[in-house]
């Protein structure tokens, strides 16, 4: 097991859209690998760990060295490891600006007239890495760094981690006063009840994992947005069983919160219904489609196989996703027509 962390320059910056892509194929190539890691970035630089058995890190460096959209490809450590600092992800994200502020030095590794002595770099790729076992959650709590001290930032990024490490059953204001060293007066004064601290987090906690991938809709269209957005659920197994955990407090009315989140899921059904009417527009869909039904259609294959994850250990529901959403798609191009079910003739036995 190695970890080998890397700095490279894009031809030029890189775009949100960009960004988006080579988030959704790093991952997939780093599951199929075995790879776990994590990308930050900053205008048109890039810093990137990668972490795995010792000739598979090698392998996916030197892919990443070849590609002619990377310059100035430099290995800062490469280092025998006894266990991995992002265990979770196959890349998390993270913009450099968190990264700035903890680590003393690291902004020298992309100024002009850095020192290009190796030592120089191994230091800060090593000081990075010691802050991230330090913060393992750093990708998903720390998006918006210049209000990471604002007590009310603070308390949600450590109900994520108490979400993430306990799930549900351990979420309290208690426990996320411990985590975040506030006091339970502090958080009550900025939540007032358990419900309205979950409801925030839930909504971070999921602009940080989509956030990202948005760009996706309007490159290579909806259905790829959610393969992309399911791949990256998978990775986030505690934030699948919190998701799961609100839709179905949102189907009783009665439940506090339940008027939120049922609003929440409105909301991103109509961005994914927006969408796919933009997909007929640009040929990315036939014509065919009924925007409406096919929203209904992708949320019920993509919520069925998100569940199914959950209950069952045999289920890949990426690979699920993409062969029902093929055989979906096909039949976008067909006219609809009322099926009679008992009408259909069951084939004769053998």
């Amino acid at each position: 097991m190695r970890t080998l962390v890397y700095t490279s320059t894009q031809t030029r910056p890189i775009s949100d859209s960009e960004l988006a892509q080579i988030l959704a194929v790093g991952r997939e190539k780093n599951t199929r690998l075995g790879i776990t890691g994590m990308l930050a970035h900053r205008e048109s630089n890039c810093i990137g760990i990668i972490e795995g058995e010792d000739d598979v890190v090698h392998q996916r460096f030197e892919q990443i060295r070849l590609d002619p959209r990377h310059t100035n490809v430099r290995v800062l450590c490469d280092d025998p490891v006894q266990q991995r600092s992002f265990p979770d992800w196959s890349m998390a994200f993270q913009p450099l600006d968190p990264l700035l502020r903890e680590v003393p030095g690291f902004s020298d590794l992309f100024e002009v007239q850095r020192p290009s002595d190796a030592e120089f770099g191994a230091s800060r790729a090593r000081a990075l890495l010691e802050w991230f076992r330090k913060h393992p959650l750093a990708p998903l709590t720390n998006q918006n760094a210049a209000d990471d001290e604002v007590p009310r930032t603070r308390a949600v990024n450590s109900a994520i981690a108490v979400l993430h490490d306990g799930g549900t059953t351990s979420f309290s204001i208690e426990a996320v006063a411990e985590r975040s060293g506030m006091s339970v007066s502090e958080i009550e004064g900025l939540f007032p009840n358990r419900h309205a601290l979950l409801a925030a987090t839930v909504e971070r906690w999921t602009r940080a994992v989509s956030a990202p991938l948005l760009p996706m809709i309007t490159e290579r269209g909806t259905v790829a947005f959610m393969h992309a957005l399911l791949a990256a659920h998978v990775e986030e197994s505690g934030l699948m069983r919190l998701l799961a955990s609100t839709l179905a407090a949102a189907t009783d009315p009665s439940v506090d919160g339940a008027d939120y989140y049922r609003s929440a899921y409105r909301q991103f059904r109509e961005t994914v219904r927006t969408a796919l009417a933009a997909d007929v527009r640009e040929g990315r869909e036939p014509a065919t489609m009924d925007p409406e039904r096919g929203a209904q259609q992708l949320l019920a294959l993509y919520d069925g196989l998100r569940l199914q994850a959950l209950l069952t250990g045999d289920t890949d529901p990426v690979e699920a996703f993409d062969r029902a959403a093929a055989r979906m798609r096909r039949g976008w191009s067909e006219q609809y027509e009322q099926p009679s079910y008992w009408e259909i003739p069951v084939a004769p036995a053998p």
